[in-house]
């Protein structure tokens, strides 16, 4: 009997095992199909764009590395297909979900700390060439990616419940970015700051309040843009911490911070790595309160009794 039993766990482990590499081989070619996708819609946006003559930030010393711009697309479509993969529903509504979250944090929410950050103007232009490559590279997520098949496992705490009972959960949501962006950016400056003060990469630190209400602004975008993610997410908790946190690195900033090189690189890499933690640090918290584990063990005793 003990053969048997430890038979099966071997071939378990070996399915186990086969699966994992299966998954694997199957990111490797689909997050580049992704990156292909969104990079032919970015060079078609470019010549839209081009006939419509808008304005874009124009900083010193910048330069187009298609390289590199590839490579920030691998980036980028890393993090779409981590949520492509855990998220159930229709095919439209996976990718509206998908493209709303992506175009909000990737797109609006960089255009905000480019123009409060920096003395460039023409941000707006970017509204409107990022809308074709975000909704290609998403339609491609989700052809790509089937919805998973197993049932929804997690509970947010908007599911059937009055507003009374989880309005403070996202109040301290909408306060949980701004706090830790305020955390990190404290021990990032520092090194960064000569950069902010030479006047040579067209960089400027603008005044508290202003710095105070872009944050606010960007939190409330975050959390509107990932509350469907959080309601539709069929994986485990874990999963959706990690997922949606290296989705928001991705998108956030290190994106952005592998085509900007105009920018020394010191502050490039600092500027990754605290976008990196800052994202992570965000997503827990965003788990943590919204699809808190009180509400998951109750809902697992609420369908056993029944």
């Amino acid at each position: 009997m003990k053969m048997d039993d430890d038979g099966r766990g071997k071939d378990l482990n070996a399915m186990d095992t086969d699966t994992s590499k299966s998954s694997m081989m199957t990111l490797l070619w689909k997050i580049p199909t992704i990156a292909a996708v969104y990079f032919a819609g970015a060079s078609f946006s470019g010549w839209i764009s081009e006939g419509l003559g808008l304005r874009f930030p124009e900083f010193p010393g910048r330069e187009y590395s298609p390289v590199l711009g590839y490579l920030a697309a691998l980036v980028l479509a890393a993090g779409v297909s981590l949520l492509a993969r855990g998220l159930r529903g229709s095919t439209a509504w996976r990718w509206l979900m998908l493209f709303a979250f992506t175009y909000t944090a990737y797109c609006v929410n960089n255009q905000i700390e480019g123009a409060v950050f920096t003395t460039e103007s023409g941000f707006e232009s970017n509204l409107v060439f990022f809308l074709l490559p975000c909704a290609l590279a998403t339609v491609a997520a989700v052809l790509l990616f089937d919805a998973p098949d197993e049932d929804p496992v997690l509970t947010t705490v908007f599911s059937d419940r009055p507003v009374s009972s989880w309005w403070w959960r996202f109040g301290i949501a909408w306060v949980a970015f701004p706090f830790i962006y305020y955390f990190f950016g404290a021990f990032a400056y520092p090194l960064v700051k000569d950069a902010y003060q030479s006047g040579d990469f067209a960089l400027e630190v603008p005044s508290q309040s202003l710095i105070l209400g872009a944050a606010f602004t960007r939190s409330l975008l975050f959390l509107l843009a990932t509350i469907p993610i959080l309601m539709y997410w069929s994986k485990s908790r874990r999963s959706l911490v990690f997922s949606l946190g290296a989705a928001l690195a991705a998108m956030v900033g290190l994106v952005a911070m592998i085509e900007a090189i105009w920018l020394p690189t010191p502050v490039r890499i600092v500027h990754g790595v605290e976008i990196a933690i800052d994202s992570l640090v965000h997503a827990w918290v965003l788990v943590a309160l919204l699809i808190p584990r009180s509400f998951e063990r109750l809902n697992v005793e609420t369908s056993g009794s029944s």
